[in-house]
């Protein structure tokens, strides 16, 4: 039984992957909207594809969970390049690892917009500018 706010696992458009969704709004008591709990984008839903462990028909398979990596190993993966300061002048690329005077350190996760850049920190992801004049 679904109901509003509740979870639901349904297929991202954004993330491309069968995820949690929290239920935003139903229809003869289906969910039709839904908001990704990873990337936060609002669709409608989409059943998870036969065969998949979130589809109604699927076979449950003992859950596990996947190896989670802390944050120094991703940081450590993004290569041997010393951290650069964080200045919005700068211009920065995905991977790119940053020192920040007030966040620490965290490394660029995706590009946004053009002047927009987003980092990983320890305790946060932010959205911060970066190549203005």
């Amino acid at each position: 039984m679904f109901k509003v706010g509740g979870e639901v696992d349904a297929f991202c458009s954004r993330c491309e992957l069968v995820l949690a969704h929290t239920v935003h709004a139903l229809l003869a008591g289906r969910p039709v909207k839904v908001e990704c709990n990873t990337c936060h984008a609002v669709h409608r839903f989409r059943s998870p594809p036969p065969g998949t462990a979130g589809h109604p028909g699927a076979r449950s398979a003992p859950r596990t969970r996947p190896a989670v990596a802390g944050f120094e190993e991703l940081l450590a993966s993004k290569g041997a390049a010393p951290p650069r300061p964080y200045s919005p002048k700068a211009r920065f690329a995905v991977g790119d690892v940053v020192d920040h005077g007030v966040f620490g350190r965290g490394y660029v996760s995706a590009l946004r917009d053009g002047d927009k850049v987003e980092i990983t920190f320890r305790s946060d992801v932010k959205v911060l500018v970066h190549g203005r004049s």
